[in-house]
């Protein structure tokens, strides 16, 4: 199971951890951790749908410790990232409430042609800015944004084909009224 856990998203838990410290051999060390909490915890999973939320959340806690054993001070520009990784913590965990939306989002980006989707599965899902995903992927800013433009495009039709959307107080909610796996 670890292992098809770390084939599944060692890379883009990578890209992800790389966007926020800036330091790709250090990435691979805070990823190394992430993986030794993943086998020590890998029973509290509750729900394979919710596999990676949890990957996340573990990966941002360990930035978060990261920064924090630095003992930075608050004008510190670190201090800045954990601001701004609470603030994504906060969002995904409401995010992971629409725990349907988010697998049917993953499915679809996942279908797109290989052009687009590790570029999106970054930008739309992880919040990778467009400039780190471009230095990742080795091209430039310009390439990046119009794959992204065409991945959302893209994305956008195929959403449209596979669900319905309802807007409530909680944020949209995805009705699947295709058979295009989102709901499995």
């Amino acid at each position: 199971m670890i292992e098809d856990i770390w084939t599944q998203f060692h890379q883009q838990l990578l890209v992800f951890i790389t966007g926020k410290v800036n330091d790709k051999h250090l990435a691979e060390d805070i990823l190394q951790d992430v993986f030794i909490k993943v086998i020590k915890n890998i029973d509290q999973l509750d729900q394979p749908i919710g596999l990676q939320a949890w990957l996340y959340k573990i990966c941002r806690n360990s930035i978060i410790d990261y920064y924090r054993s630095k003992k930075i001070d608050k004008d510190d520009a670190a201090s800045d990232m954990l601001d701004t990784l609470q603030v994504y913590e906060d969002n995904q965990e409401s995010l992971a409430d629409q725990s349907q939306l988010s697998a049917c989002l993953s499915i679809l980006i996942n279908e797109l042609p290989d052009d687009f989707n590790s570029i999106m599965h970054a930008s739309e899902l992880e919040l990778i800015k467009q400039k780190n995903i471009a230095e990742t992927h080795q091209l430039s800013l310009s390439a990046t944004k119009s794959r992204i433009l065409t991945g959302r495009k893209l994305l956008k039709k195929k959403l449209q084909a596979c669900c319905d959307f309802e807007f409530n107080e909680n944020g949209p909610e995805a009705n699947c009224k295709s058979d295009c796996g989102c709901s499995d």
